[in-house]
């Protein structure tokens, strides 16, 4: 194994591991501050969030076959970024969320461009769930 892909498989699993607390917070704060639909909803998206940190820990076990779990993910946190940009448009979101979002934004990055460098899949097959081995 590359230097690099290892190097990369380490940021992405401490990515994934990171997102448990995360998720769990999510789920606590659900929990203990919402009801109804919103209680559901905000729980439902802290599991998610678990799930995803699963997910991109099990990527790297046999990253040219999964890598495009990772593209996705990374996909998914471009996306939040700008949604919570967005949000604080008008003031609505917290300093923690801003600073997680920073993180995501350079996870996310990190994830697509790294991804298709480690691999030397294109981005284009990636993006569709193909690899070099399917």
């Amino acid at each position: 194994m590359k230097k690099s892909t290892n190097i990369f498989n380490k940021i992405v699993l401490i990515a994934g591991i990171l997102n448990f607390p995360i998720g769990l917070g999510t789920v606590y704060q659900a929990v203990s501050t919402k009801t109804g639909e919103d209680l559901i909803h905000s729980a439902v998206v802290g599991l998610f969030i678990m799930f995803a940190g699963a997910a991109i820990i099990w990527a790297t076990k046999k990253l040219n076959t999964r890598a495009p779990l990772i593209v996705w993910n990374g996909l998914v946190r471009l996306i939040n970024v700008f949604i919570v940009a967005y949000a604080a448009l008008g003031d609505g979101v917290s300093q923690m969320t801003l600073t997680i979002t920073g993180m995501d934004l350079m996870l996310a990055i990190i994830f697509t461009i790294g991804t298709v460098k480690v691999t030397e899949i294109p981005f284009s097959k990636l993006i569709v769930g193909k690899t070099n081995n399917l």
